[in-house]
């Protein structure tokens, strides 16, 4: 039987002893090889090159968004005196209504915005996640919403270190000291965020403060006393940030006041009382900064109510009931401030809830749950604000959160937790609400209770009630 032929010059097989083929120009199986190889490192050389560009077009697009949306911004202002305090479909709607300054966005992108009238906060985010971020007062740039110690990463307070604020125009800080009952008073640099103990850098509270708030106009400052049943008043230098109580010092609450919120428009402030179950309601005298019961003086919340919080546009009031695991809703007459519960008036959270944050756009209502470890999540109704959870109704946070807030941009959420001594750091989409943690929790001072965030979004604060020390973190 003859044999299979092979001659290299030529490339002659012989098949089944019969038939001859010839491949003059056949490739062999590692010259094969070869080819694939190179095929795919040009095709990897182009994908990167088309991914760069594209990236390069997407920033580009988001930052032309935010540069004439600051334009409109500031024309708007120049008419009015204020930027927007309330949008709608990307339009002004408050303090004047004017479609004119619509913010236009590129395919692809949402802008989400906030603003204190005299502090604006702008965030485009492309549908690939990329986001770009600015303010009235610093340049546009790339932001991740993550957050790192600052240089001085802490600063020392009172004894038992409770709750922290930051006032609309960010020049100063306030603390609540549980065990010395006193409000400690700081200066911030709004270049870095540090703080500096005032002169004089405390102002005595009733017995056992819980919560301090500083009203949309800077000039007052109200804390509730849990032990005493009262809230104490104060008037604000707005220039230096020191605290005078007013010749009426106090105001009595429910039993066991708790948190307390004020109206964006300055006419109302309302505090929880978790001893009574029941929001204390009053009037705000806007010249005096005086508080003025309201002649129904209080509605009704769930068991053990602890957190509250109030949205932007004024319409809408929510407290976290910790015992009954629900959140009460309310709806507020804007020229009376009188709370009404909604027709369903709760919506279940998970395993004792204890606060509540408000997305600036309004869009979105956030509650730690302390004991499941988590933070439920709704959409909100403008219209009525009714609360649905989200489709996706919880995410994990570190061992017992607490506090919780939403930054000015609308792109991150914030909570302390305060057995694990972590803050949870979340990203936000500002078109569904839902929150990823996109990096781990970072490591605060020992049991970080509250946690506030300055009106320009550069700087996060804990209030650690252990270590007696407030912390600082810069946010990139």
């Amino acid at each position: 039987m003859a044999k299979t032929a092979y001659r290299q010059n030529d490339r002659f097989i012989v098949l089944n002893n019969t038939k001859l083929t010839k491949f003059t120009n056949a490739f062999t199986i590692v010259e094969l090889l070869v080819v694939i190889v190179v095929i795919g490192i040009l095709a990897s050389i182009t994908i990167v090159s088309y991914t760069g560009i594209s990236q390069k077009a997407t920033a580009a697009s988001l930052q032309s968004d935010l540069g004439s949306s600051a334009s409109q911004l500031k024309a708007y202002q120049a008419i009015y005196g204020s930027f927007p305090t309330v949008m709608t479909n990307n339009c002004p709607t408050a303090p004047v209504s004017d479609s004119s300054f619509c913010l236009k966005t590129s395919a692809n992108n949402t802008i989400g915005y906030s603003s204190t009238g005299t502090i604006f906060n702008l965030a485009n985010v492309n549908t690939g996640g990329m986001t770009y971020t600015m303010t009235n007062s610093s340049a546009i740039a790339l932001h991740y919403g993550n957050l790192a110690a600052a240089g001085t990463p802490t600063i020392a307070a009172g004894s038992g270190t409770y709750s922290v604020t930051v006032s609309p125009e960010g020049n100063s800080v306030y603390v609540t000291n549980y065990n010395d009952s006193t409000v400690s008073m700081y200066s911030r640099n709004t270049s870095t965020g540090a703080l500096t103990a005032l002169a004089t850098p405390t102002i005595p509270t009733g017995t056992n403060p819980h919560f301090v708030v500083v009203s949309s106009d800077g000039t007052s400052v109200y804390a509730t006393n849990y032990t005493s049943g009262t809230i104490s008043m104060y008037s604000r230098n707005t220039a230096t940030g020191a605290l005078t109580a007013l010749a009426t010092p106090t105001i009595p609450t429910g039993t066991n006041p708790y948190n307390i919120v004020v109206s964006s428009d300055g006419t109302s402030v309302y505090a929880i009382s978790y001893g009574t179950n029941s929001i204390s309601m009053y009037s705000r005298n806007t010249n005096t900064g005086a508080l003025t019961a309201l002649a129904t003086p209080t509605i009704a919340t769930g068991v053990t109510p602890f957190g509250m919080a109030i949205s932007a546009d004024g319409t809408s009031v929510y407290a976290a009931n910790i015992t009954s695991n629900t959140i009460s809703m309310y709806s507020r007459n804007t020229t009376t401030g009188a709370l009404t519960a909604l027709a369903t008036p709760t919506i279940a959270t998970g395993t004792n809830p204890y606060s509540v944050a408000i997305s600036a756009d309004g869009a979105t209502v956030y509650a730690t749950n302390i004991t499941s470890n988590s933070i439920s999540m709704y959409s909100r109704n403008t219209s009525t604000g009714a609360l649905t959870a989200l489709a996706t109704p919880t995410i994990a946070t570190d061992q017992s959160p607490l506090n919780i807030v939403a930054s000015p941009d609308g792109t991150s959420v914030y909570a302390t937790n305060i057995t694990s001594n972590t803050i949870s750091i979340y990203k936000r989409n500002i078109s569904t609400g839902l929150l990823t943690a996109p990096t781990a929790a970072i490591t605060s001072a020992a049991n970080p209770y509250g946690i506030a965030i300055s009106a320009d979004g550069a700087t996060v604060y804990t209030a650690n009630n252990s270590t007696n020390v407030v912390s600082i973190y810069n946010r990139y």
